[in-house]
């Protein structure tokens, strides 16, 4: 009995092997399946990891350059400033609007369309920056010419002024000085000598003139002696006169006439005790200005 029930026994046995076999060797199958296709994953995904980080590499490399393009503007007048900046906030919001659809891993050629229309804003504002720049040149230059022209005219009124202030000043036709003795009979002699000179008569000639200053006019008049001092009144004490360049200078005698245009003469006397040798110097002003000069020698 025993004998009949051996192989039924190794059949069962070998039955269950094979099905334990089976099952390893499916189970086998399924982990290698699964890790694989983990493996995969990973891959993928790291894969999608460098993706996106070569992507925003090449955003930032591609602002970079459009900023850098434009910067070549930067600083050299504040309507280009302005115009930067603007330009430059529109380029940073469509970097945002790119970095958007990399972050959601949009379609590559999604974000070439995007890139491309970076580009255009970038072309655009140079464009503009180009034409601003120019425009800005061309109004330098207008105003450089417009400077100089307003300074020609200037130059040319200021011309014109002096040499109407210059023509208005009234000349000196002539001066005349005679030395004069007085005699006992009350007659008066001319003389050379100075032990014979009573004083000094001097006659100014004012010339014509139609564009000077019709009026009250003003002459100062300054008689130098041989060693170049001016002659004073002794009772009046040293007075003094203000010339057009701003000097101080001290007077003789001063003569107030009026002036109609026409030629005018006037007449000055200078009287002293004691008149020595030599050279005197005689120097007239009108209205602060030095209308002639005339020189005596008595011996």
């Amino acid at each position: 009995m025993e004998k009949e029930n051996l192989p039924m026994k190794r059949s069962t046995k070998t039955l269950v092997l094979g099905v334990l076999l089976l099952c390893s060797v499916a189970l086998n199958v399924f982990l290698l399946f699964r890790n694989s296709s983990q493996s995969t994953q990973i891959i993928t995904i790291q894969q999608q990891v460098d993706t996106l980080a070569e992507r925003k590499i090449d955003l930032e490399k591609e602002v970079n350059l459009a900023l850098a393009d434009l910067d070549q503007y930067k600083g050299r007048s504040e309507s280009l400033d302005s115009l930067l900046a603007e330009a430059t906030q529109k380029i940073e919001e469509q970097k945002k609007q790119i970095a958007g659809l990399i972050a959601s891993n949009q379609d590559y050629q999604v974000l070439r369309l995007r890139y491309a229309e970076l580009q255009k804003t970038k072309d655009e504002y140079l464009a503009r920056l180009a034409a601003l720049e120019e425009e800005n040149k061309k109004l330098r230059y207008e105003n450089t010419e417009l400077s100089v022209a307003l300074d020609q005219t200037r130059e040319s009124n200021q011309n014109l002024r002096s040499k109407v202030e210059l023509a208005a000043q009234l000349r000196l036709q002539e001066i005349k000085c005679v030395a004069v003795e007085l005699r006992g009979n009350g007659k008066e002699k001319p003389t050379d000598k100075a032990k014979k000179t009573d004083r000094l008569a001097m006659t100014f000639v004012i010339a014509e003139n139609s564009v000077a200053t019709k009026g009250t006019h003003l002459a100062h008049l300054r008689l130098l002696n041989p060693e170049g001092f001016v002659l004073a009144d002794a009772a009046q004490g040293v007075e003094k006169f203000k010339t057009l360049q701003g000097q101080d200078l001290p007077f003789s005698k001063k003569v107030e006439f009026n002036f109609d245009g026409s030629a005018l003469a006037r007449e000055v006397v200078w009287q002293q005790d004691v008149f020595p040798a030599g050279t005197y110097t005689i120097e007239i002003y009108i209205d602060g200005a030095l209308a002639g000069t005339k020189t005596i020698p008595l011996f």
